[in-house]
């Protein structure tokens, strides 16, 4: 299969990629190997390109750029009456479970239920195959915004009005999964509050998800056979639509607190974190997977054990669809399926086949080194920082002179990205980090690091800080750091931090700053309760402003610190722009969490 590949932020060209079932993209950090997943995506999202296939994108990590632009699809699909027609999905970890618990229930003879039953992790009906074990344990929720809409619905179907909320694909799903699960007198009346529900496998068939149907002869304005536009497509098991709505972005069901429970209640957090993305690969392909997919799978292979990764590629390579994959791992490069028509290298977001054989050489030869080298380096400096981007410690250094603090001892610190891996409940924040350490320490490098300063960004985690105000506190995490072990011969002392605001961006925010560049409405507004509105000589170290969503920080301060490339995208941190916007922020502005943070540093070193 061919396809044309859209312009993308690294590359103005349009571009041809032939897919022979898989198409694996190589390159270094940065040389736009997403970008070119990222272009698929929106292109298809957008129904600019590519409308023949319904595309499946999964991302290893997090991905704002994805997940904002499919919220923003989602919602669009609900306005429109088309709630369950979807053709395009995006999926990262926080989706796991559900897709796992669907994957299982729905395909009886797909990857997901041949891996429990592999390992006795399910029970079977002797008569359907049902599985009849696997739980899925969930908050649910009505608000009375959607009950309004309801109420409004029902109004308007009383003046003779047809095509109202209630007539869509969605809201009968709903209904009828609130009739199983819930109640059978609920009439949308009032709202639900947020409680716990289980959900069994084998309840599904209960529930009549909506399909689509044929025009019945006398239908007003329509003939026989003709196809009932309000009915959904069948692109995706209306299970998997009507599932995937109902937990973007929390809407009904919060995804954040799932709970995935299989025989003996065994949770699926139990599971390595190779199986656990193994089994959400398989889920991946078990519901979505038809001659029509176009998978895109970016560093699918990233924490899979290498007997799991040549499980992977073998998976890929016996699809019905088609998939685009991006890896840095050796062992995917070299896995026998992945022959040289394969493998694509990308440079500056350009696919190029020049010298291709040699190119893939010199890639192979810097992945086989890549990690010894980064480790022999990293060993030569004295104290590190590691932080989720470099950036972060400029930020730093730069509010601590604002501040009025000596910086000339935070200059001897080397920092280095590497991600929190905090991107819901169940994932412990900093972890990614110690892991780090935790290789660093047993490598065969020469290691002359006295200090390693591990500062987290807090994200949507909600721990305890010690009386220093820097330094993660609690059994769980004295554990985490503890399991680093070093030779008799060299020990390292590494701390574990995190900032008590959201990420370092937070701390950017003055009423003094802003007010300068008339954006302070952006953030004291009816968004933010107004005891939490920034105001001139104060600090702002209040909860409202730790915890403030990271896109209304971003609205006030991202073109103020940022190169500019165009359409508001940001091109990178600019360094003078983040100068001359700190050079506003009077020292009171400025939170003391930079004090403490700068103390307890120093304070080590």
């Amino acid at each position: 299969m061919e396809i044309t590949l859209a312009p993308n932020p690294l590359y103005d060209q349009q571009q041809n990629l032939m897919i022979n079932k898989v198409a694996t993209l190589i390159g270094e950090n940065g040389s736009g190997k997403s970008s070119i997943l990222q272009s698929v995506f929106e292109e298809r999202l957008n129904k600019r390109a590519h409308q023949n296939l319904n595309v499946v994108c999964f991302s290893s990590g997090q991905n704002e750029n994805y997940s904002e632009k499919f919220s923003s699809y989602l919602g669009r699909e609900r306005q429109a009456g088309r709630g369950l027609a979807l053709e395009c999905m995006y999926f990262d970890k926080p989706w796991s479970k559900l897709l796992i618990f669907l994957a299982t229930s729905i395909k009886r003879s797909g990857k997901v239920r041949s891996f429990l039953r592999e390992r006795g992790y399910v029970t079977e009906s002797a008569q359907n195959g049902d599985d009849q074990s696997t739980c899925l344990k969930c908050a649910f929720k009505i608000d009375k915004n959607y009950v309004s809409r309801v109420q409004d619905a029902l109004k308007r179907e009383m003046k003779g009005e047809v095509n109202t909320l209630r007539s869509t694909p969605y809201f009968r799903s709903l209904d009828s999964f609130i009739s199983i699960l819930y109640s059978k007198d609920y009439e949308f009346e009032e709202p639900i509050r947020k409680h716990t529900i289980e959900i069994f496998a084998d309840r599904l068939v209960d529930i009549s998800f909506d399909f689509p149907r044929q025009t019945q002869a006398g239908e007003e304005g329509a003939e026989a056979g003709e196809v009932n536009a309000q009915a959904q497509n069948t692109a995706f098991d209306p299970e998997v639509s009507f599932f995937t709505q109902a937990a973007d972005n929390n809407y009904f069901i919060d995804k954040q607190g799932y709970k995935l429970l299989f025989k003996g209640g065994i949770e699926l957090d139990q599971l390595s974190d190779g199986e656990y993305q193994l089994l959400f690969l398989y889920a991946l392909i078990d519901l979505f997977d038809a001659p029509d997919t176009l998978f895109l799978l970016d560093e699918a292979d990233s924490h899979l054990h290498y007997k799991n990764v040549e499980k992977l590629w073998s998976l890929l390579h016996g699809i019905q669809g088609n998939a685009i994959t991006t890896t840095h791992l050796l062992d995917s490069i070299s896995a026998k399926e992945n022959r040289i028509e394969h493998l694509k290298v990308v440079e500056n977001g350009r696919i190029n086949e020049d010298n291709k054989i040699k190119q893939l050489i010199n890639r192979l030869g810097i992945l086989s080194r890549m990690k010894s080298v980064e480790f022999e380096v990293c060993g030569k400096l004295p104290n590190i920082a590691i932080l989720d981007d470099e950036n972060d410690w400029a930020i730093f250094i730069k509010l601590s002179r604002q501040k009025g603090l000596d910086i000339s001892t935070l200059l001897a610190i080397s920092p280095l990205k590497k991600s929190s891996s905090y991107t819901n409940d169940e994932d412990t924040l900093g972890e990614a980090k110690v892991n780090w350490v935790k290789a660093l320490s047993s490598s065969e490098s020469q290691v002359f690091t006295r200090k390693i300063f591990l500062v987290c960004d807090r994200d949507e985690a909600t721990p305890n800080w010690k009386s220093n105000g820097v330094q993660l506190a609690g059994r769980t995490y004295g554990k985490l750091v503890s399991s680093i072990k070093w030779g008799q011969e060299h020990s390292v002392d590494t701390f574990l931090l995190a900032w008590k605001r959201r990420e370092i961006k937070h701390y950017l925010l003055s009423y003094t700053a802003l007010s300068h560049h008339e954006r302070i409405n952006t953030i004291n507004n009816d968004r933010l309760a107004a005891k939490f509105h920034l105001r001139q000589h104060d600090c702002a170290d209040n909860d409202g402003i730790r915890k403030l969503p990271s896109e209304f920080v971003k609205a006030a301060t991202h073109d103020l610190i940022n190169e500019l490339k165009g359409d508001e995208e940001a091109k990178g941190l600019c360094m003078d722009k983040l100068q001359a916007y700190i050079d506003l922020i009077p020292p009171e502005e400025i939170s003391e969490d930079i004090t403490n943070m700068y103390n307890f540093i120093t304070g080590k070193l």
